[in-house]
């Protein structure tokens, strides 16, 4: 029957190929692809390409050979091989690029089917992770997850990368700054935002590289701006569909907890909302939230542990491409509030070449902050070979802070030098709008290319507030000899603009080398009024100007620099030196103070790549940079003076240099899943400003910033890390050693003091999945650190330490799951500190999971179940060692739900 029907299936192929009377043939010999020897008796099939109509069909020969005649001359066909126990096979051939009418494939070789596996096997291995440069790519499928699993818990687990109990990334030693989702900005730059919202099975690469400015991304020469990122490429099939995490709690004591975010993608637009609320410090930006507002502080809306908070946050998001992807759209909003309460004491000591200063101090605070941000990107591409850029932002922040505080200063024999009371209360406003443009164009000839930034800045802030402070001095033998008080309203009214603008210019000089030639222009301008008065005289408004700053600076840069690329094959190879003429006017309007500095500034820098293979690169760069210094390190602002601390100013600062190498080597062997490297970098820098400290015997503080002539500081870092995976086990684990170290020169009371420093740290990582049943994390790091003070090389702060966090997760039948986590820090006592320190963070949580998918988890959660998390800290810097304790969360208990919703639509194909 089968043969029949086969037969009129020929039958009518022969008679469509008579009618068109075509001779034009195909032909060729089937082959194993190891061996080379002909596969006698294998099928091959002729089919019409347009319709897969079966045309004809023969058997190899007895040398593999075969053969189809009478073909069309303009027709495309598919020649279809099979054996058995080999992989089949299929190729088209348009007879079209034939005019000698004979189309000869030669050896066609087939690949068994075992052997096919193999290689199967070895390319999933290969695919899990691939190096190329700077650039680290997982195959996110190629690690197990549990069910619902956020992008954080993915990150765990992928060679080379630790995540920390607040959702603080470190890659091969390295902070990772931003997590890009497609290469775009989500939320601006918050990490912990994106890993802990998305989920774990929408990914499907891993890319981790340290990301540059868009100058040196577009001309390939390096500037300097590196940034460690994270950016998380989305499976297509999880790009359209709405999907998100709500999650609620309340418990005794007022404690509550609530977050939702809401996201819906559709192909190449995406839109994404999130709210938060609660009491347990947990504010929807996480750790990594550090938005600036205007200095060099972290953003003052963010909680990091010091007192009881209650915050709320709420964020929008949206990006799209449209028009062929030509134009393109980020946009993000965020708003916070945040009211924080607590207190604290601190206990110090201040080894001075004239002596010990010991000293300890109580406070209360209590601050409220509010806080918009919101920024656009429009990215265009004109044509092919041009694209404009233009992204604008701004920022509205307000807030108010109230300080009451008592502090007591002693000698080192006990005897007390000053008692002091002292309160403040502020109200503040800062708001600042950001315009950047580009336009970035490729000329006609390769590698020519010509591109224009501009970045400008507008910012003002504003004030009011009281102070008060009283202090009562006391003589050696502790009577009192003098007292003092100051009474102070403060205001403040103060604007700046910054504006950047470079430009580049990139020619191919041959196939291997490049020149790139730039220019640009620094200009800023700034109008600080801040203004004190002294309410203890009966004259009311009665300006006090040992406490206030009424100054106009500005200031012009103009740089020029030339570099040269050279590429071929696995090297590069880039030279470069820019040279700036900076100056800088400042006028104090209280003291008729006038400055006009001019400094020149030589940056050269060098860079040496090579890619050994897609999974091996090794790389090694200098960089020469002069520090020009600010305008409040010559003139300091004597607005910050208080009763107790003055800031003198130093005309005659000049600039620092610092020198800068680094290097850094990746590689994989991928069959046996190992990962290992190395990165480090050693810095030496001259005439380094720094802060100089003078106390007089009363307690009084002052500063002021010089250079450190004659003396070099030195840093050096060096880390290493290596992760296999154990397959036998299942387990992958990795393994890290680490030194940092130097000595840095600073001034005490006319004194130089060096210190030596120096850290030598292990760290492990361990992490075993079996999804539905359990999953364990766990981060280990222990070290040694080296303190030595050339003014006090007795007093030694010299100790061990070691943090261990473990996290394990277990599902038990009828879908109960337990989760615990902990952090566990010791630091050994020292000469600075006469005790040791420990502390154990103990949390965990119990719930059942409902639905199919386990979207919904009810639950019962203990924050700091041994109610260990005392608040305190320490610090040694130079010859000064402090203790703090504050107020923070600590023990709890709450009753929550989380629910994980997904709807993804399928994808036509």
């Amino acid at each position: 029957m089968y043969s029949r029907i086969i037969g009129a299936i020929l039958l009518l192929a022969g008679i469509a190929g008579t009618a068109k009377a075509q001779n034009s043939i195909i032909k060729g010999k089937v082959a194993d692809s190891s061996l080379n020897i002909p596969l006698t008796q294998a099928t091959v099939v002729l089919l019409q390409a347009k319709d897969s109509f079966i045309i004809a069909s023969t058997r190899a020969g007895n040398d593999g050979s075969f053969q189809f005649r009478q073909l069309s001359d303009t027709d495309r066909y598919v020649v279809y091989f099979s054996y058995p126990k080999y992989a089949n096979y299929a190729h088209i051939i348009d007879m079209r690029q034939h005019p000698q009418k004979e189309a000869d494939m030669k050896s066609v070789y087939l690949i068994p089917k075992g052997k096919l596996l193999q290689e199967v096997i070895v390319k999933s291995q290969v695919a899990a992770i691939k190096i190329n440069g700077d650039t680290t790519e997982y195959n996110a499928g190629s690690f197990k997850v549990q069910p619902n699993a956020s992008v954080e818990e993915l990150l765990r687990q992928l060679p080379g990368l630790q995540v920390d109990q607040f959702g603080n990334i470190t890659a091969h030693g390295q902070k990772v700054k931003k997590v890009l989702v497609d290469g775009e900005e989500f939320f601006s730059d918050d990490p912990t935002l994106v890993t802990r919202n998305l989920r774990a099975d929408m990914i499907d690469k891993v890319q981790v590289y340290d990301k540059k400015s868009d100058a040196a991304t577009f001309t390939g020469i390096e500037d300097g701006v590196k940034d460690k990122t994270i950016n998380l490429k989305i499976k297509e099939d999880k790009n359209n569909g709405i999907f998100g995490k709500a999650e609620a709690g309340a418990g005794p004591d007022s404690k509550y907890n609530f977050q939702a975010m809401l996201n819906a993608f559709k192909g190449k637009r995406r839109m994404s909302a999130y709210a938060t609320t609660g009491t347990i410090g947990r504010t929807g930006l996480g750790s990594a939230d550090k938005s600036k507002i205007g200095d060099d502080t972290d953003g003052e809306d963010a909680y990091y542990g010091k007192g009881l908070p209650n915050s709320s946050n709420a964020g929008l998001h949206y990006d799209k491409k449209w028009n062929k992807d030509k134009s393109s759209f980020n946009g993000n909003y965020k708003f916070s509030l945040m009211d924080i309460d607590g207190a604290e004491e601190t206990i110090s000591t201040n080894n001075l070449p004239t002596g010990i200063i010991l000293s300890n101090s109580t406070s209360s605070f209590s601050s409220s902050s509010r806080h918009h941000q919101a920024n656009g990107k429009y990215i265009h591409k004109i044509d092919s070979n041009t694209t404009f850029t233009l992204l604008a932002g701004g920022a509205d922040y307000r807030s108010n802070n109230s300080n009451i505080s008592a502090r007591q200063n002693r000698r080192g024999d006990s005897s007390v030098i000053y008692d002091n009371v002292a309160s403040s209360g502020n109200e503040y406003n800062f708001n600042k709008f950001d315009l950047n443009l580009s336009l970035e164009k490729r000329l006609k000839k390769k590698g020519r290319t010509i591109s224009f930034y501009l970045n400008n800045n507008f910012s003002n802030d504003g004030g009011s507030g009281n102070s008060s402070s009283i202090s009562s001095f006391y003589d050696p033998a502790g009577k009192e000899d003098s007292t003092a008080q100051l009474l102070l309203a403060k205001e403040m009214n103060d604007h700046w603009r910054t504006l950047h603008f470079q430009t580049l210019y990139t020619e191919a000089i041959s196939s291997r080398i490049s020149m790139v030639i730039n220019y640009s222009l620094d200009n800023e301008s700034a109008e600080d009024n801040k203004r004190s008065y002294n309410t203890a005289f009966p004259i009311p408004k009665l300006l006090d100007t040992a406490f206030s700053t009424r100054v106009s600076s500005s200031s012009l840069g103009n740089q020029a620099g030339l570099a040269f690329n050279y590429n071929h094959k696995k090297t590069n190879i880039k030279l470069g030196n820019n040279v700036k003429l900076f100056q800088q006017t400042i006028d104090n309007l209280y003291t008729n103070e006038h400055l006009n500095k001019h400094f020149t500034n030589l940056n050269p820098s060098a860079r040496f790549d090579y890619k050994f293979s897609n999974y091996e690169s090794l790389s090694m760069g200098y960089n020469g940079n002069a520090t020009t210094p600010g305008r409040t390190q010559l003139l300091p602002f004597n607005y910050n003076n208080s009763q107790l601390t003055t800031s003198l100013p130093n005309t005659d600062l000049h600039n620092s240099y610092t020198h800068s190498v680094d290097g850094r080597y990746q590689a994989s062997r991928v069959a046996k899943q190992v990962y290992y490297g190395f990165n480090g970098g050693y810095n030496l820098t001259t005439s380094a400003i720094v802060q100089a400290t003078h106390v007089d015997p009363s307690g009084a503080y002052t500063y002021q910033f010089i250079n450190m002539n004659g003396y070099t500081n030195t840093n050096y870092n060096l880390n290493t890390y290596y992760s296999k995976k154990i397959i036998p086990l299942d387990l992958q684990a990795g393994v890290g050693l680490g030194t940092n170290g130097g000595k840095t020169y600073s001034s005490i009371n006319d004194a130089v003091n060096k210190l030596d420093y120096s850290t030598y740290s292990l760290s492990a990582e361990l992490f075993k999945n079996k999804p539905y049943k359990y999953s364990i994390y766990l981060v280990a790091t222990g070290g040694y650190t080296k303190n030595t003070s050339s003014l006090q090389p007795e007093s030694k702060n010299n100790y061990f330490y070691y943090s261990l966090n473990p996290s394990v997760d277990i599902h038990f039948p009828k879908k109960f799951q337990l989760h615990t986590d902990a952090t566990y820090l010791w630091q050994q006592q020292s000469q600075a500190f006469s005790d040791n320190f420990s502390r154990l963070t103990w949390n965990a949580w119990f719930g059942k999971n409902f639905f199919k998918n386990e979207q919904l988890t009810v639950k019962v959660s203990c924050n700091d179940i041994l109610n260990q998390n005392n608040g305190y800290s320490r610090t040694a810097t130079n010859t000064y060692y402090s203790e703090n304790r504050y107020t923070t969360i600590r023990r709890f208990f709450m009753l929550g739900a989380t629910w994980n919703f997904t709807r993804f639509n399928n994808i036509k194909q």
